[in-house]
């Protein structure tokens, strides 16, 4: 292969290019069963890129107590990503059945997820994943977004 077109070939300069799905977890520790359930449940296919990778959370957020903000998830130490790519060119209906199947392995090892990452997902999880902060959240987006507006990503519903 072309030096050049290897170098060039994990660029993605027109992200619109490339469908993609994404899960995501926070996890408490890193068990062993975690790290087997990674491995076995990886299925390479020349059609699509998969990527796991874990970004560190916890610290000093674990000293404030879960309910003291709209976020609770305090006691992670990392936060998983499962990621699937491929070119938009391709069906991607396999590609995102596959990481659904994948997830579904990695999922017990979670608690949580970052709720900016959610994508189609049901009212009822949305509103799970505050684990006990939702009502005092809807409560606030009834007093200052009654009408919804704000209403992207993990949408807080307001009832009024």
């Amino acid at each position: 292969m072309d030096y050049v077109k290897l170098q060039r070939s994990g660029d993605r300069t027109d992200p619109r290019n490339v469908g993609s799905y994404l899960k995501s977890g926070f996890a408490d520790d890193l068990p062993a069963a975690l790290v087997a359930a990674i491995i076995d449940g990886y299925r390479p296919d020349p059609n699509r890129g998969t990527t796991v990778f874990f970004q560190h959370s916890g610290g000093v957020i674990g000293r404030v107590a879960p309910d003291a903000t709209a976020f609770p998830h305090r006691r992670s130490c990392p936060n998983m990503f499962a990621i699937s790519d491929w070119d938009l060119a391709l069906d991607g209906a396999p590609h995102i059945a596959y990481l659904r199947d994948y997830w579904s392995k990695l999922h017990p090892y979670t608690d949580g997820y970052y709720t900016n990452e959610s994508a189609n997902e049901p009212q009822k999880l949305i509103d799970e994943n505050y684990q006990g902060n939702c009502a005092r959240l809807v409560q606030l987006k009834n007093r200052y977004d009654p009408t919804n507006l704000f209403r992207l990503n993990a949408n807080v519903k307001p009832s009024a």
